[in-house]
């Protein structure tokens, strides 16, 4: 695929960014509450930070500082994907990441225009840099900005492999030439449901 098979529909983008904002400063006193009692539970879990914050790839590849709730040990070895069972996750982190809690802060990433509620999952630096040399077009991801969850997140889930991440690049490219209200509402639905899964 080359540029002008993955153009993206900036006006419905524009729309989608105010309803975002509206969305976040309406909700925002539940949100406030919510991020302090799980602040709270993760401190008295677990000795360090309540956040974590990691640079990684947004649109055109321009770095930011995304922020999530620490769901991991202090000490834990960041070198390699999370995975579904994985013992470097805390008691709290487990509860946090099943109901996906952790992306909470993720919305002050929203609100500073680094985000948006939908679109292709940022990934660290250090596998953004690898993919860029392995997986052609993988750079084509990065023309919007990038989402809390995505088509690829509901459809495929964790990454953990190359082979993985070259078909999430297909969810991701779809997405970008697909990028619609009907869309972005499915894939919401689907984020949902997925979370309630038991």
């Amino acid at each position: 695929m080359n540029g002008s098979q993955n153009k993206v529909n900036t006006a419905y983008l524009v729309f989608r960014r105010i309803i975002e904002l509206l969305l976040i400063f309406l909700f925002s006193p539940f949100l406030i509450v919510l991020f302090l009692l799980l602040s709270i539970w993760i401190k008295f879990d677990s000795a360090g930070s309540v956040l974590f914050n990691q640079f990684r790839p947004g649109k055109n590849g321009k770095l930011f500082k995304i922020y999530k709730l620490r769901s991991m040990y202090m000490d834990a070895d960041s070198s390699y994907l999370t995975s579904k069972a994985d013992d470097r996750v805390t008691r709290s982190g487990k509860f946090i990441r099943k109901y996906r809690l952790d992306e909470l802060p993720q919305l002050y990433n929203v609100l500073m225009g680094d985000m948006s509620l939908i679109g292709p999952r940022p990934v660290p630096v250090n596998f953004y840099d690898y993919y860029l040399q392995n997986i052609p077009l993988y750079n084509n991801r990065h023309q919007i900005r990038p989402g809390i969850t995505g088509l690829a997140q509901v459809r495929q889930g964790y990454t953990t492999t190359l082979d993985e991440e070259r078909m999430k690049l297909k969810y991701d490219l779809f997405y970008l030439r697909s990028v619609s209200l009907k869309l972005d509402l499915a894939i919401l639905l689907q984020s949902i449901n997925a979370v309630n899964k038991p």
